[in-house]
């Protein structure tokens, strides 16, 4: 299956990988983590929550516990990465919806069996590795910078909470995002898995978004990349800064090759002349079928 992600095709199948969380309940987690150690949290919409509870022999087991604080805003802290997460029923199949608090980058989950929040985890982090291999692949960072930032990736998050909570400018895009994969299913007749996931999540990472109380709208993969290089590639600002607005003038000049007709003349006539800034980002492919374990 041949798919075009961020500008590009990629070639290279990274091995699904799967690891073991500590689940932080009822304690907060900067009093028990480890220096240097974020928490990734996940907060939950009611149907999220439910999704994530079951019933055995009328006890409720879940992983979901009261927040620490009333609003994922008054949870400011270095050592936590927050996300929201959503669940709907898409043609009787659950899909679920994660989105991250600051970048409002998604990730969209489907075919996940009721009550499994190891297997969540599983596919979120895959498909998080995904996504940051074709971003940082599209700024050309070399095979050793992107998986060097996986691994710190890796080394500083070990522990996972999840909290029922929301937070309604999040939920306003968490929903736009539901109702755009909804329209999908209705259009191919079934539930989108696996590689149209990532897709899903390419199309509506490029959606123009925008924060409360802020003016500028923004782009949620450059946001998204834009922290993933901070934080984990070790980029300082400036360097990052760099990287973001390189992608946007490929992307911009990709966008031009492709619909000379909606492009002003003279910026058309530019991006033709300099046509050889993204040609090298025209022969990968990527098959996430590889990525999963047989």
């Amino acid at each position: 299956m041949k798919a075009r992600l961020y500008g590009h095709d990629h070639t290279q199948a990274q091995p699904r990988t799967h690891r073991h969380y500590t689940l932080k309940l009822n304690q907060e987690p900067t009093s028990i983590t480890p220096q240097g150690q974020v928490v990734l949290i996940f907060n939950c919409t009611k149907a999220a929550a439910d999704f994530f509870s079951t019933t055995k022999k009328g006890k409720k087991i879940t992983p979901v516990e009261p927040p620490p604080q009333q609003t994922i805003a008054e949870s400011d802290d270095p050592l936590q990465w927050q996300w929201l997460v959503h669940a709907i029923k898409v043609k009787g199949k659950n899909v679920l919806v994660a989105m991250d608090y600051q970048s409002r980058f998604s990730i969209t989950l489907s075919a996940l069996k009721k009550g499994d929040d190891t297997a969540f985890m599983n596919d979120f982090e895959h498909h998080l590795t995904v996504h940051v291999h074709e971003m940082m692949t599209a700024i050309n960072a070399d095979s050793q910078a992107i998986d060097t930032s996986l691994k710190r990736y890796r080394h500083q998050h070990n522990s996972v909470a999840f909290y029922q909570r929301g937070d309604r400018s999040v939920q306003a895009h968490v929903n736009d995002v539901a109702w755009h994969f909804q329209r999908w299913a209705d259009d191919v007749g079934g539930v989108p898995t696996e590689i149209d996931l990532i897709g899903h999540d390419v199309f509506v990472n490029q959606l123009l978004r925008k924060r409360k109380a802020e003016k500028d709208y923004f782009h949620p993969q450059h946001e998204f990349l834009h922290t993933w290089l901070k934080h984990y590639g070790e980029y300082n600002t400036a360097e990052a800064d760099a990287c973001i607005n390189n992608l946007k003038a490929k992307e911009r000049a990709d966008f031009a090759a492709r619909h000379p007709d909606l492009m002003p003349p003279t910026e058309h006539t530019d991006n033709a002349l300099s046509s050889d800034v993204h040609t090298d980002l025209s022969n990968n492919v990527i098959a996430l079928d590889a990525y999963r374990k047989k």
